[in-house]
């Protein structure tokens, strides 16, 4: 092929150029990746030093505030309401009268059990006194003649004994008549027999009936209950207060008609789903001795014991933190919890310490327990431990800059620090784990992506130089060395 003196001396000048620019490329990706070697080597480690301090750890959970004290106040006996005797706001004592109902049902009912009490006692007294029964018996005859007999046997003895002692005495004076002939003694007459009168005795028997005393018993005994219960109806119509507190609610006026609860009034009780704030006719709050009620992970609570210390800060006032300690935590999931992708927790119980009268129930917070705690400790940086479990490792910086690979005894683990208890000592320095860019190279960078871009642009301004095939082959020049920059920085 013939080729002519201008043509050949443009492609020598081409040839020239492309040489050229592929050793400016070359070089410029040298020096920039051997910069980049260069200022990794000399970035310095990050390190921690072993110091004393006080490691605490803690787990978190959310609750709601509520009073044991808190209580609904509700009848026993419902009517038709004819006094209430307090407003919201006010502060009542425990035992005073808050509201009364209509008692004329109450007191009729008082009524009709005592006169059927009454009514008992007067059949149980009969029953127990029985049926009398008296009956007049005649003594047997034989009796009756003995009798007569011994009282005939001593009018005659006696007779006898007056006439001989009457002979012995007038013996110094005897009448000559007496003497003169039988007829003296016939003047006396004979003792004659009496017969003796009929002789009878009265018989008294009484007969109780243990059926009937029984039957009599029971029903003094029902009717009693009756008249208790009906008693309570009527002290039930008059509204107390259970507990000292101020009034948060009254839910009906004068002339309504008000049910009843069966126990009068009922306390707060505290729930996750809830403000745990009690309902009733009347709501009586109390501020004092103030709880709260807090759901914390499974794992979380496993760490929970009674008495350990806590933090509540409440959510509406982020500045306002309260001192608690744990009273309870509940050996059973919080209701809904553990159901479908739903995580599970478990509800402990916390009492609040100190100032608690501007309190109100309801009010969310969120609480912080210390579940382990070392002060005046050894402790570390948790990232600059390696591994789980009591013995980790870490990464020694000797003064000189050498580094060494030591086990590590933790005690305590806390939130952002671990307790130390051996393989190191005070002043020590320990690497800490190293932070990357977020594609995995220290400056976010990747090695050759600048070479890449200054090719294109070397191969875009030579394009442009007005010279026809100089431009195409700098251009070409540039590519090379950007696609061997980026060959080398994928390698590494």
């Amino acid at each position: 092929m013939k080729v002519f003196p201008r043509r050949r001396g443009a492609v020598l000048v081409n040839s020239a150029l492309g040489v050229a620019l592929l050793g400016v490329a070359a070089l410029a990706y040298t020096t920039l990746d051997d910069g980049g070697d260069r200022q990794t080597a000399k970035a310095p480690a990050r390190t921690a030093t072993v110091a004393k301090g006080t490691v605490l750890a803690t787990v978190s959970g959310t609750g709601t505030l509520a009073s044991p004290t808190d209580a609904a106040q509700d009848f026993t006996t419902g009517g038709r309401l004819t006094a209430v005797k307090v407003a919201v706001g006010d502060t009542v004592a425990k035992g005073q009268v808050l509201a009364t109902v209509d008692t004329t049902a109450a007191r009729q009912q008082v009524d009709a059990a005592q006169s059927a009490l009454n009514t008992a006692q007067v059949n149980l007294t009969k029953a127990r006194a029985g049926v009398t029964t008296t009956t007049v018996q005649q003594l047997p005859a034989k009796s009756a003649a003995a009798g007569a007999g011994s009282a005939a046997g001593s009018a005659g003895g006696g007779t006898a004994g007056r006439g001989a002692g009457g002979s012995s005495a007038s013996a110094p004076q005897a009448d000559p008549s007496a003497q003169t002939g039988p007829s003296a003694q016939a003047a006396v007459p004979a003792p004659q027999a009496v017969a003796p009168e009929p002789q009878t005795t009265t018989i008294t028997t009484t007969k109780v009936d243990d059926a009937a005393v029984a039957q009599a018993e029971q029903q003094v005994a029902t009717a009693q209950t009756n008249l208790a219960n009906a008693q309570a109806a009527l002290t039930g119509t008059t509204l107390t207060a259970s507990v000292d507190g101020t009034v948060a609610s009254v839910s009906a006026k004068v002339g309504d008609t008000v049910g009843t609860t069966g126990g009068g009034s009922t306390t707060a009780k505290s729930t996750s789903s809830g403000t745990g704030a009690p309902s009733g006719f009347i709501v009586l709050t109390n501020p004092t001795g103030m709880q709260v009620t807090a759901n914390f992970s499974e794992l979380d609570s496993l760490k929970l014991k009674k008495g350990e210390a806590a933090t509540v800060t409440l959510n509406a006032q982020s500045d306002t933190k309260l001192d608690a300690t744990v009273l309870a935590v509940s050996p059973l999931p919080v209701s809904g919890s553990g159901g479908g992708s739903a995580a599970v927790q478990y509800a402990a119980t916390l009492q609040i310490t100190g100032d608690t009268t501007k309190l109100r129930t309801g009010l969310s917070a969120t609480v912080s327990v210390v579940t382990g705690e070392a002060g005046d400790a050894l402790s570390l940086p948790t990232a600059a431990l390696s591994g789980t479990g009591a013995s980790r490792t870490a990464t020694l910086v000797h003064p000189d800059g050498s580094t060494e690979r030591v086990g590590v005894g933790v005690g305590v683990v806390g939130d952002t620090t671990v307790q130390v208890l051996s393989g190191l000592s005070e002043g020590d320095q320990v690497e800490l784990a190293s932070t990357s860019g977020s594609n995995g190279f220290p400056n976010g960078s990747f090695p050759g992506a600048n070479g890449g871009q200054g090719g294109r642009g070397a191969g875009a301004g030579a394009g442009s130089a007005g010279v026809a095939g100089v431009g195409g082959v700098a251009g070409g020049a540039g590519g090379a060395a950007g696609g061997a920059g980026a060959g080398r920085g994928g390698g590494r």
